[in-house]
């Protein structure tokens, strides 16, 4: 258990600055893009629940009008 800690503790003081360097440099441009989390698509609701409120704004489909 020892030996365990002493590693994740070292990791932790190794990975945090050198993450942060990463991120402040922006070398995740660098990243070939298979690499990259893939980005979620909008949801499409069915359409009877087409007047719920989704993220705070309401999304009017081709049939919807607005008021």
């Amino acid at each position: 258990m020892d030996v365990f800690l002493g590693y994740f503790v070292w990791g932790l003081i190794l990975g945090v600055p050198l993450s942060w360097i990463g991120w402040r440099l922006r070398l995740g441009r660098f990243v070939p893009m298979w690499l990259r989390p893939v980005r979620s698509r909008p949801l499409q609701l069915p359409p009877q629940l087409e007047p719920l409120v989704i993220r705070g704004q309401r999304r009017f489909g081709q049939t919807g009008s607005r008021r």
